[in-house]
């Protein structure tokens, strides 16, 4: 029985020391091995004009670059400025000959609501097409920007373009602003996208900081 008990209790041993290897092989290739080869979070917005990701690395950038024919990035605060990520994807955009457009929006889609008038202008501008908007997660200030233009570049119902972002991930319960700043701003930018308006309507260049009245949370992408 000795013997027995012995053997058992190092086979458990042996089982949980192989579960954890294996849910530490899974964390380090789903952290930082699957997006050296699989773009995180794309998505097609139109075919051949506008699409959508998380933050690429350069070997994802090219990728999506040479099989999109992209011309226009569109980066919604994926990096903090100046740091050494962000220079990394502006060296690799200015690489690969793509133009790269970059607004600080907060992580969980709050900002100058100008910053999402400004991307929705760049995406339907054929000049600039095709155009690819990501941000870190791609899947709230991403989220938002593609909600935005179904709505008001499309015609859909904000319910139905709200739908539309938690199949990238968005989870109201996790980030409920995302849904706030389309019910406060979506009328306002689509007053000044369809008059060719500068700006949105009820923000100032000193005060249009936030498209939340609350003090952002900063998590989510």
């Amino acid at each position: 029985m000795h013997v027995r008990g012995f053997m058992r209790v190092t086979t458990l041993r042996w089982m949980v020391a192989a579960l954890l290897a294996v849910g530490a092989a899974v964390w380090v290739w789903d952290a930082f091995v699957k997006y050296q080869w699989s773009p995180k979070n794309f998505g097609v917005i139109v075919s051949g004009e506008i699409y959508r990701s998380g933050e690429l690395l350069p070997g994802t950038t090219r990728m999506v670059a040479e099989a999109r024919e992209i011309r226009t990035i569109v980066d919604l605060g994926a990096h903090e400025p100046g740091s050494i990520e962000e220079g990394v994807a502006q060296r690799t955009a200015d690489a690969l000959g793509i133009d790269r457009i970059v607004f600080d929006l907060q992580g969980d889609a709050t900002g100058d609501p100008n910053a999402y008038l400004r991307t929705l202008r760049i995406m339907t501008d054929p000049e600039r097409q095709p155009v690819l908007v990501h941000c870190a997660a791609g899947s709230e200030r991403t989220g938002a920007a593609v909600a935005l233009y179904r709505q008001i570049v499309e015609g859909v119902a904000l319910d139905d373009a709200y739908e539309e972002t938690k199949a990238h991930k968005h989870r109201s319960r996790r980030n409920p602003r995302l849904r706030a700043v389309l019910e406060r701003w979506s009328d306002p930018i689509r007053e000044a996208f369809e008059n060719g308006l500068d700006r949105v309507p009820g923000t100032e260049p000193e005060t249009a900081s936030s498209t939340d009245p609350h003090p952002p949370a900063g998590e989510g992408g």
